[in-house]
């Protein structure tokens, strides 16, 4: 008896469920139904990546020179949630403080000195000078907010294109970045009040060019063998003399 009791009471189980799916949006249902990975699967997961590249505790798919350099000194890969722009930039500001002050920081082959001062004038949000503010729209780790802004004098608003890859794109960086400077100094001075605001916490010249355009062109992808190279090749940069 008891075990017919036990069978009823399964059936019924089963039908109440098969009723509240039915009564669900498909979506919904779909959702319910669907199995999530469990722990240990996403753990698979990350070591899958860990033997492809041969690299350890590796969880980003991007593979430039920068996501190297950001790995090798864990620098942030981008914003938390709720966090702003600036907020992510003073954060790498902290951690870049901390490297520099105990001489750890390293650079991996394809960024040198000139590159990772440029990479902070990018980063930079305030001061008097090798301000980029670029972290404002061009924020990481796509290098996009993926919003839309007027970026010229008399320009209607545009999406803001992600600055990894922009060797395979053909862009002519150089004159991405003058025409950037010419927006700031219009949006400062009162001459092009359409341009988005971030343009006018920006403060850099002509002699922040070349450093500009290497750090952006270290936003390209190389090979998995390649990136573990750029890791296992990271030195050490003396920040005890100049760099601030």
């Amino acid at each position: 008896m008891n075990r017919f009791a036990d069978l009823r009471k399964r059936t019924c189980a089963t039908a109440c469920v098969l009723m509240i799916l039915a009564a669900l949006p498909a979506a919904d249902a779909q959702e319910l139904g669907a199995k999530k990975p469990n722990a240990k699967e996403l753990n698979a997961e990350k070591q899958s990546i860990e033997k492809k590249t041969k690299v350890h505790r590796l969880s980003s798919t991007r593979r430039s020179v920068y996501d190297a350099f950001a790995y090798v000194n864990r620098i942030p890969e981008g914003p938390e949630e709720g966090e702003s722009a600036r907020d992510v930039a003073g954060r790498i500001f902290g951690r870049l403080a901390n490297q520099e002050g105990r001489i750890l920081l390293k650079l991996p082959p394809g960024m040198d000195r000139d590159s990772y001062l440029a990479f902070k004038t990018f980063f930079r949000y305030e001061g008097k000078m090798n301000v980029g503010n670029c972290a404002a729209c061009h924020a990481p780790a796509k290098f996009t907010d993926s919003k839309a802004h007027i970026v010229t004098k008399g320009g209607s608003s545009t999406a803001t294109p992600s600055l990894r890859n922009l060797k395979k794109r053909k862009v002519d960086i150089r004159k991405a970045i003058m025409g950037k400077i010419a927006a700031s100094r219009q949006k400062r001075s009162g001459e092009a009040d359409e341009i988005d605001d971030a343009y006018a916490e920006m403060n850099i010249s002509k002699k922040d060019v070349s450093g500009l355009v290497a750090f952006l062109n270290s936003l390209n992808d190389v090979s998995d063998s390649d990136f573990r190279g750029l890791i296992l090749k990271s030195k050490l940069l003396d920040t005890s003399g100049d760099i601030e």
